[in-house]
């Protein structure tokens, strides 16, 4: 297999992996919202994380390609969100954990959507435009991760470990 192939191959990965962790996340919140089931929704949580990680590292081993070009002067990536640990300025002040989770299931679709035109590019070998989608979907896949971050504070702060996962730690 070619690294053309695997650059591709590596954007449809991340992109199911980003569809995967906003479907937990969504059950997550909807867990929360609707059936009060806190450790079902800690446990869908959990998946969700997974699966960013998941997609985060096929992201990364699908960027690596397109790096490889940047160094002909030709690659030019839009600014990354802020890279310093997570994102404070992206949460305002009292969202719950329920809006965390929607947040972080919007930004894994978007990641998701960045990363299947990065693999449409990279079909026609056009490395600019799948360079700048794989960086477009990186910097949400961040944003999905802070959001997940987030809710799981909000879980711990308002259900603590004595709480309702205390079946699952």
């Amino acid at each position: 297999m070619s690294e053309h192939q695997n650059g591709t191959v590596h954007h449809a990965s991340a992109a199911h992996h980003h569809m995967q962790a906003a479907h937990y996340h969504r059950e997550a919140s909807r867990h929360y919202q609707v059936g009060k089931d806190y450790a079902h929704a800690a446990h869908q949580a959990l998946l969700a994380h997974g699966h960013a990680m998941q997609a985060i590292a096929q992201g990364d081993k699908a960027k690596q390609y397109y790096d490889g070009h940047a160094g002909k002067g030709s690659l030019k990536y839009p600014e990354a969100p802020r890279s310093a640990g997570m994102l404070p300025e992206m949460a305002p002040a009292g969202l719950s954990g329920v809006d965390h989770h929607a947040a972080a299931a919007d930004h894994h679709d978007k990641a998701s959507w960045h990363h299947d035109q990065a693999a449409k590019h990279d079909e026609k070998k056009d490395h600019v435009p799948a360079g700048q989608e794989a960086q477009l979907a990186h910097g949400h896949a961040r944003y999905a991760v802070f959001h997940g971050d987030e809710a799981a504070k909000h879980h711990i702060e308002h259900f603590g470990k004595s709480g309702p996962t205390a079946e699952i730690t």
